[in-house]
């Protein structure tokens, strides 16, 4: 039995339009900035050591007028195109039918994460979700990774993500990391290369239940 830590968007669930869509929405009616392409947002997401604020807004840190406008945006536009990858939901039942122990670790809101999760059905299968207003310090620092840690039900914990983010908190928690190769980071740091890496939702299984 195991516990299983994944990370939300690129991992669990495409929503590069949505996230986009809501930037874009912020970066018009406070900045008055043209929009960028969802492409140009999943590269400066999952890149390491970027501040995200400089690179989306032009501002060196999240303001927090632009932070609630993007948040009301994203409750309701999260619920128009995000949807689980192919298999995804069926990893999930076979993990909680191994008494695996299921959490989400995110850097978007937990309230945002959750009505993805819920507008997906899969809401029901994990423990709790960990997202970035729950904790002082996000990916990829371990904090998320530790505080499931602090409660997890069983001795082996495994984080799956799509990001070097996802990969260093896991490690700096001192948990198992396993990288999905279907998500919004197409090359990996060469010290993530000893990582175990999934091409399809049901490696992950193999991965994790195989040990």
């Amino acid at each position: 039995m195991k516990t299983v830590i994944f990370d939300l968007d690129g991992t669990l669930v495409d929503s590069h339009e949505d996230i986009t869509a809501s930037i874009n929405h912020v970066r018009l009616e406070i900045y008055g900035l043209k929009p960028v392409d969802s492409a140009f947002v999943m590269e400066k997401m999952n890149a390491y050591g970027l501040n995200l604020a400089h690179e989306f807004y032009g501002v060196e840190s999240y303001e927090a007028h632009a932070r609630e406008l993007f948040e009301r945006h994203y409750a309701t536009q999260c619920l128009k195109n995000a949807k689980t990858f192919e298999g995804i939901p069926r990893l999930l039942e076979s993990l909680k039918s191994k008494n695996c122990d299921l959490y989400v670790a995110t850097n978007a809101p937990t309230e945002t994460s959750a009505l993805i999760l819920k507008n997906n059905n899969i809401d029901h299968l994990f423990t709790d979700i960990i997202g970035a207003d729950r904790v002082r310090h996000s990916k990829p620092d371990p904090e998320m990774i530790l505080k499931i840690k602090e409660r997890a039900i069983h001795d082996e914990i495994w984080m799956v993500g799509d990001s070097p983010k996802d990969l260093a908190a896991g490690r700096r928690a001192g948990v198992a990391t396993i990288f999905v190769k279907w998500g919004y980071t197409f090359r990996l740091p060469e010290e993530f290369s000893d990582v175990p890496k999934a091409s399809e939702p049901s490696h992950i299984e193999k991965f994790i239940i195989a040990k």
